[in-house]
């Protein structure tokens, strides 16, 4: 668990406002993961991979965090949520400062697996941020075989299946003008990454797999079935365990 010292580095660092009085919760992690997340993160030493707007991040301080950190690539995102969200236990950065390895109890990622441009090398720095016995809770989709897998490529149902990368940047570069070339370099990125893939790496890894969850695309769990897992699964959901003993 993350001690006094560290938590007085990080007000220090960025600037967290002890003052400021929490809001109202209004997220629902708890319906993502398990019905009682919120008491697994009671007095606990958080982290938010890929945190966007920050409100999953917001929620776990409100639910009792001893501090939820939110970790963003993108700046501008970070500085406005530090200015935006005002709770004395939740605080946002670009990356993980270096003396809080080893220290988190818990991690969540939430729909960013699939926008990592190396989810391997991510899921190394979630092994590395955590304790031994820490649990990292990641939930991500859809997946690059679902009907929608392309995001904004997928103009129609696994479209994005259809078109060569090249064609459908082509398309994009009508109406984006950021110079992008490649799915990964569109703002947000997109690495393809297909449930298997995603297996794969996190079987690599040195975590200890607890459970993965291959939810159907709401309604069609027959579809599941007729076409597998990679083309009718909505969102993916695993919980890993960084080992008690590391060897």
């Amino acid at each position: 668990m993350i001690n006094d010292l560290q938590f007085a580095y990080l007000k220090k660092k960025y600037h967290i406002d002890t003052s400021a009085p929490a809001s109202e919760n209004r997220l629902t992690l708890d319906k993502i993961f398990v019905d009682d997340f919120p008491s697994k993160i009671k007095d606990k030493f958080v982290v938010d991979f890929g945190c966007g707007l920050g409100g999953d991040t917001e929620a776990m301080a409100q639910w009792g965090a001893k501090l939820s950190l939110g970790l963003e690539i993108r700046p501008e995102l970070v500085a406005d949520n530090l200015e935006r969200i005002q709770l004395p236990n939740c605080t946002f950065a670009t990356t993980l400062p270096e003396n809080l390895q080893s220290q988190a109890d818990l991690i969540i990622s939430i729909d960013a697996f699939e926008h990592f441009d190396q989810p391997a090398e991510m899921l190394k720095i979630m092994y590395n941020c955590l304790r031994p016995g820490g649990e990292a809770y990641i939930s991500f989709g859809p997946t690059w075989y679902h009907p929608h897998g392309g995001h904004a490529f997928s103009v129609f149902p696994w479209s994005h299946l259809l078109f060569t990368e090249k064609a459908l940047i082509r398309w994009r570069n009508q109406f984006y003008h950021d110079g992008a070339t490649k799915f990964n370099e569109v703002a947000g990125g997109l690495n393809q990454l297909s449930i298997a893939d995603f297996e794969k790496i996190f079987n690599e890894s040195p975590f200890e797999i607890i459970e993965l969850n291959c939810k159907p695309i709401k309604g069609k769990k027959w579809l599941q079935k007729l076409l597998g897992r990679e083309f009718a699964t909505s969102m993916v959901l695993v919980r890993l365990r960084k080992p008690l003993a590391i060897h």
